[in-house]
């Protein structure tokens, strides 16, 4: 009978502290490596709110490692307000890297291509260790969003392409994002451009939750109990 491997998966995201749909998702995906029985280190600033850190409680195959010489984004940086708060990385420093080895990850999963993922990946080529991503923001794209910031748009998607040829595996949320990624940046010729949906959790979303008062507003938009409404929710900034 063969043996499933047990694998060390090292997850960098840049601000993990900072509740959004990329670290929700990725604590989604946490409780999956652990729950199969494998180890898991996140790699990450000290953005955020620190009291966010253990959420989902601690577990002795899990450990989160703050990299220690990440600075604060001028424009995005209250020390009173940590949740306002975020902080960028540009290498990895040698204490970091003797923390990595001590890991010994199987594995590494980058969630954001920025300067630090581009040292991961020299640190996984070394080591020679498997290297994935998974695609969550249309970073380059958000250029076109904000006066003057355009000329931004083909350096980054140039920065990202190259990093992402270095990965095995590239995952995107649908698939327009691979067809986009692939009419735009021929990513498909650079790795291997898979698709990991989402979804939505059908148990915690379910009408049976509807609380009373949703009905008095159904009823005043001249809908039913059976009508279908769709919701969209996001953050108030010019990219959404």
């Amino acid at each position: 009978m063969s043996m499933i491997q047990q694998h060390r998966v090292l997850i960098y995201t840049t601000c993990y502290n900072v509740l959004d749909g990329v670290t929700l998702t990725i604590r989604k995906l946490e409780q999956e490596i652990l729950a199969s029985g494998h180890s898991l280190c996140v790699l990450t600033t000290l953005s955020g709110d620190s009291n966010n850190t253990h959420l989902d409680g601690t577990h002795p195959n899990r450990r989160v490692l703050f990299m220690d010489n990440a600075k604060p984004v001028p424009f995005v940086h209250d020390p009173n307000n940590p949740e306002l708060t975020y902080q960028v990385g540009f290498n990895l420093s040698r204490s970091m890297k003797a923390q990595l080895d001590e890991f010994e990850p199987t594995l590494i999963h980058i969630t954001v291509p920025d300067c630090t993922a581009l040292h991961l990946v020299s640190y996984a080529r070394r080591k020679e260790i498997p290297i994935m991503g998974t695609y969550h923001s249309n970073i380059p794209e958000y250029m076109d969003h904000y006066p003057g910031m355009g000329w931004l748009k083909p350096i980054l998607g140039s920065f990202f392409r190259h990093q992402y040829n270095f990965l095995q595996a590239l995952y995107v949320p649908t698939p327009f994002i691979r067809r986009h990624l692939t009419d735009t940046y021929q990513l498909d010729q650079a790795t291997n451009l898979g698709i990991w949906g989402r979804g939505v959790d059908i148990e915690r979303f379910h009408p049976n939750h509807r609380h009373a008062a949703g009905g008095k507003f159904r009823a005043q938009l001249g809908l039913t109990d059976d009508d279908v409404v769709l919701c969209w929710g996001g953050r108030l900034v010019p990219e959404k």
